[in-house]
């Protein structure tokens, strides 16, 4: 009895702990999962962010602070788990208390970054304001008065007795081009200055009556209703030091922060354009410009009095003498004019008379008047322009009058459209041209011809035109965007105020959504994109059976849209909700029977339309009603059955792309494979490489124009999410290589299970595949396929020992690209086999191995690569122009054949532009040709050795 009485005793101090143990154990896996859940809530939202960050970085905008910090601790809160889950990995079992108090202080932070995430109103800011950056002048100075006032503006710029400078004149006049040459100049001729600041200004107020103003159309602020957005000015000068001003200080400790920025900086321009309000220098943190602190201060206005109230030297533009103005004209309209003898130059003197000595009126009324010889139709331009400019009264009729003639002298109704459409944008907005041609097709706009690639190609034509009229201004470079100068802008909000009928409150920072009564029945257009809009009225359904555009997109907080809100608006074509928090579109979608573009970029919240960017799992009801849908979006690898008989029912489309899921039946591929025939453009992933080969079995005739096909293993949440970092990383590639049919294979066994390629590919990517050594196990039987072939990425292979034979070699004569990278077995690029060179040519024969239009050669971190062709070969590939060699410390050979002089010594390639490669495997390297590394010496860029990835 005494002994178990002991026993007892001793089971009394240990089974408790015991107890206690196991339940830690189990609390600890439990919320090991909810970390992992809540982890990967919040690395969603990061990708999410740093995507628009991607498209708005692209429009030269830049992340806000709080944003990269955001950013930044959601990067430290991931290194932080890891760093937890490789200590509860370790199985110290008297420690997981403790864990267990870490892992929910990380759960609790991870939330509480999600809901900041959330909380986000707009993640960038303006482009920044130029400091020591030269400005795109698409014009010259128009005049002699106006190299006069540049000169004069210079000289009071470089002197010390003018410390502020007021450029004051009509709108159209040119003060802006004249300051862009000046801060050109000061870039390019004095280092006098430390900084030249540009910042370009508009106040928040009805100045202009037609027209709703904001500088800022894609952040939100608290202070909209001060007359002047003072934050934002002073934001934007921080931003052109490098600096950041806190957002939660008040506008007072803002200014003094930004003293002191701009004092210790001392010798500074700071140039305001198109400013319309006077302002107090200490409320914004400007230091007086002044002899002592050597800063000058630039504004230019259509006012005489803001540059009174400001104190500045007052410096006024002039309007151009006749003859100036007729010399500007000439310029534009080409001065072949005269040579036309039905033309007087009476006729054209009176025209350049009507444009009144303005310089923007001179250049877009001669743009319209470009290559039009007829006496008649100058005579009857004449008349056009009296009369536009008789219509309009008011200060600016002046100005408006004339450029409206521009718009009536398009003469098309649909061009006319076209053109008027722009405005729906916000001031300054860069449109890309294949967005605004996707519109105006989805419109109706350009309907005389059927085939997609020439709905295209007329709207270029027409954009062209539009360009070419002064109406549209198009990027320096030839560039991908089009943008409206604000006074042609204005003009075109002049006329869509009444027919058609525009409703145009775009990035003007509006909290409320409009009211009822404002959505007239006859409105046409719509659009509130860019602003602050958190709530539509529960009640809310205009009447507006003839409006067919609707912008709405980039209202960040907006959650829904109420049920009935589209129930009267059956002519609705275009509907855009991207970056909205919208979570289910309402029931009155269906109802828009003539949709033809639905756009919802990045709706994160959406859970039960399937467009890229969300996580809905299920498609919805009534989507098969929606017949004109033109481009249509359902990527989310969250999607993993799609319906069968939704696709045939959506018979007007051209552009889809899609996520076929593990569940996917094999009559919804061969729906798609159908489909696929009146495409214009493609893009499918395939969860399973049986379907893409259905896909392309089924696809008879020729297919889209366009195609871009993923292979992948997606079942688990870990593998998705792998996936969308390889997928993401294969697509920008795709995208770099500009061509329009590619096939990449990502994480599949591809050895057994055989991939049928399309015809035509032209792109072939391969990633993580973990089951092929030669290249040819898989390609050789697709070789027939592969006579398109331009570009050729394989990554991360690990068991690819040889990328391919001799034998593979005819099917690439058209490869422009190889790149290699990630492979750690490989030794090899073309295996070249050495028994079978002897028997059939001996054993002193070079092989040479010819790519005849290889232009870029790339191999990164490939540790056991000795050579690109064997001993007994050499690359032959006069094309080639670039080559980077990075982390291959075992290359011996890149095996290139040089060309030969007269002389018999080697020359470099023709096309060679460069060699990127370290300068100590440079030197190791060996050469089949005497000289070869002195003469591709000079082309060679050296970088800094590094070792590979693993």
């Amino acid at each position: 009895m005494e002994s178990i009485g002991k026993i007892l005793e001793i089971l009394k101090y240990t089974v408790p702990p015991i107890r206690q143990y196991g339940h830690n154990h189990r609390k600890l896996k439990e919320n090991m999962k909810n970390l992992e859940r809540v982890l990967q809530e919040l690395n969603s939202q990061k990708e999410d962010i740093e995507a628009t960050l991607k498209l708005e970085g692209d429009q030269g905008k830049r992340p806000r602070s709080e944003v990269n910090n955001w950013l930044q601790n959601v990067q430290r809160i991931n290194s932080e788990a890891q760093g937890i889950e490789q200590e509860v990995n370790k199985g110290k079992y008297f420690s997981r208390a403790c864990l267990d108090k870490l892992v929910e202080e990380k759960i609790a932070e991870a939330e509480e970054y999600h809901q900041k995430g959330c909380s986000f109103t707009s993640l960038a800011i303006d482009a920044p304001p130029t400091s020591g950056l030269m400005l795109p002048t698409t014009t010259a100075l128009a005049g002699e008065n106006a190299r006069k006032i540049m000169e004069k503006i210079w000289e009071d710029l470089l002197g010390e007795k003018v410390s502020k400078i007021g450029v004051w004149g009509m709108a159209g006049i040119g003060k802006t081009t004249i300051m862009r040459h000046i801060n050109n100049r000061l870039q390019q001729e004095t280092n006098k200055f430390n900084d030249v600041i540009w910042l370009r200004w508009h106040a928040n107020v009805s100045l202009r009556s037609a027209v709703d103003w904001s500088w800022s159309w894609l952040l939100f602020s608290t202070t909209v209703s001060q007359p002047l957005n003072l934050i934002k000015l002073q934001n934007e000068i921080a931003v052109a030091l490098n600096q950041n001003l806190p957002a939660t200080e008040n506008k007072e400790r803002r200014a003094g922060m930004l003293l002191r920025m701009l004092e210790a900086k001392e010798r500074s321009v700071l140039i305001l354009d198109d400013m319309w309000e006077a302002f107090a220098l200490e409320e914004i943190g400007i230091p007086e410009p002044s002899k002592e602190n050597g800063c000058k201060m630039v504004i230019t206005t259509r006012s005489l009095g803001v540059c009174r109230s400001m104190g500045c030297k007052e410096i006024g533009v002039e309007l151009l003498s006749q003859e100036e103005a007729l010399s500007l004209f000439l310029n534009k309209v080409g001065r072949s004019i005269l040579q036309v003898p039905t033309l007087s130059e009476e006729i054209i003197n009176s025209v350049v008379e009507e444009c009144a000595g303005i310089p923007l009126v001179i250049v877009t009324v001669a743009g319209c008047m470009r290559g039009v010889d007829e006496i008649h139709e100058w005579r009857n331009a004449l008349n056009e322009l009296r009369g536009c400019i008789r219509s309009l009264n008011g200060v600016d009729s002046e100005v408006f009058g004339r450029l409206q003639f521009s718009y009536h002298r398009l003469k098309d109704k649909k061009v006319q459209q076209c053109f008027l459409y722009y405005a729906l944008y916000p001031e300054d907005y860069p449109i890309p041209k294949d967005d605004l041609i996707g519109y105006w097709i989805a419109e109706g706009f350009i309907e005389e011809v059927n085939n997609v690639q020439e709905k295209y190609d007329r709207g270029h034509t027409i954009l062209n035109r539009l360009v070419n009229c002064c109406l549209l201004e198009s990027d320096i470079d030839g560039g991908g965007f089009v943008r409206m100068h604000d006074l042609i802008r204005d003009m075109a909000l002049r006329i869509t105020s009444d027919s058609p009928l525009f409703m145009v409150k775009a990035g003007v920072c509006l909290l409320e959504f409009p009211s009822e009564q404002e959505w007239k029945e006859n409105l046409e257009r719509g659009s509130l994109m860019g602003n602050g809009i958190q709530e539509i009225p529960s009640n809310m359904s205009p009447h507006c059976e003839i409006l067919s555009t609707l912008l709405l997109q980039s209202n960040r907080n907006l959650p829904r849209i109420p049920d009935r809100f589209f129930v009267r608006m059956h002519g609705l074509r275009i509907l855009n909700l991207s970056y909205t928090k919208i979570k289910v579109l309402p029931n009155s979608v269906s109802d828009l029977r003539n949709l033809r573009s639905l756009v919802l970029r990045y709706c994160r919240r959406l859970e039960r339309l399937d467009l890229e960017g969300t996580n809905i799992k299920e498609v919805p009801e009534g989507m098969e009603m929606l017949e004109n849908l033109s481009h249509l979006n359902l990527y989310s690898l969250w999607l993993n059955k799609f319906p069968v008989g939704i696709l045939p029912r959506l018979c007007n489309l051209y552009s889809l792309r899609l996520y076929l899921g593990s569940e996917t039946l094999r009559e919804t591929v061969e729906e798609a494979a159908r489909l696929s025939n009146r495409l214009d453009t493609f893009h499918a992933t395939f969860s399973k490489p049986n379907d893409f080969n259905i896909c392309v079995k089924s696809s008879v005739g020729r297919g889209s124009r366009r195609f871009h096909f993923a292979v992948a293993n997606v079942g688990s949440r870990r593998s998705k999410m792998l996936f969308r970092s390889r997928h993401h990383l294969s697509s920008w590639f795709i995208m770099q290589a500009k061509v329009n049919k590619s096939v990449s294979i990502i994480g599949c066994k591809v050895y057994d299970d055989t991939i049928v390629l399309p015809k035509g590919v032209e792109c072939l990517v391969m990633m993580s595949i973990s089951d092929v050594t030669n290249l040819d196990d898989v390609l050789l039987r697709e070789q027939s396929k592969l006579s398109h072939l331009k570009v050729l990425y394989l990554s991360d292979c690990v068991y690819l020992k040889k990328l391919s034979s001799l034998q593979l070699l005819p099917a690439l004569q058209n490869l422009e690209v190889l790149r290699v990278d990630i492979c750690y077995r490989i030794e090899e690029i073309v295996a070249v086999d050495e028994e079978e060179i002897e028997k059939e040519l001996g054993t002193n024969m070079t092989i040479t191995v010819t790519l005849p239009r290889l232009k870029k050669l790339v191999f990164s971190d490939l540790p056991e690569l000795k050579s690109v062709c064997g001993d007994n070969a050499v690359l032959v590939c006069n094309s080639l122009q670039e080559i980077e060699v990075s982390a291959c410390p075992k290359l011996k050979r890149l095996s290139l054949l040089l060309p030969l002089l007269d002389n018999g010594q080697p020359s470099p390639l023709p096309a060679l532009q460069g060699i990127t490669i370290d300068e100590q495997l440079w030197e190791s390297l060996q050469w089949d040709q005497t000289n070869a590394k002195d003469v591709l010496n000079p082309y060679c860029k050296f970088e800094k050795a590094r070792l590979f990835n693993t």
